[in-house]
């Protein structure tokens, strides 16, 4: 019996973004305690242009944590794409910025339920902008209320470790 199937191989430079998100997740999740739930990028034509990262909590955080957070875990992935010398050659205008960084945590209970306003059920930083976001109790499909700070903003409020 012959297959058709067509194996395929990732390139050098999907090679170096896996093994860097796979990294970032592990040493995420260790240090902070997040559980990672999933991860991406975007290379278009093969350039990296941007990387991310999330994660799942395992008990409700307040704003202030999420961003603390937010602030670390893209820190560190940024820190790890930035010192590895392989990857550098693929990133489309080295080096990574923040800009360049999604990190979203899915914010839960301690049985693992998502959260309703005035809890914050979401949170991110996406091209240097955190968004923190609470579910509609009338509607869990839809966003109640929704807050923004840039990245320096957020910073100035927050002690990096």
């Amino acid at each position: 019996m012959t297959s058709n199937k067509q194996e395929y191989h990732p390139s050098k430079g999907e090679q170096l973004v896996n093994s860097i998100l796979g990294k970032t997740a592990k040493i995420i999740k260790e240090k902070y305690n997040l559980k990672p739930f999933g991860a991406g990028t975007a290379m278009p034509g093969g350039p990296i242009q941007e990387l991310t990262l999330c994660f799942d909590t395992k008990s409700s955080y307040t704003k202030d944590q999420l961003r603390e957070l937010l602030i670390n875990a893209a820190q560190e992935l940024l820190e790890q794409v930035n010192q590895n010398k392989e990857i550098q050659e693929f990133i489309n205008e080295p080096p990574f910025t923040i800009k360049n960084i999604q990190i979203i945590i899915y914010n839960h209970d301690r049985k693992g339920r998502s959260l309703k306003d005035p809890d914050i059920s979401n949170a991110q930083i996406l091209q240097g902008i955190l968004n923190y976001s609470t579910i509609d109790p009338e509607d869990s499909f839809k966003y109640k209320n929704e807050y923004e700070e840039n990245y320096e903003e957020a910073l100035k409020v927050v002690s990096i470790p």
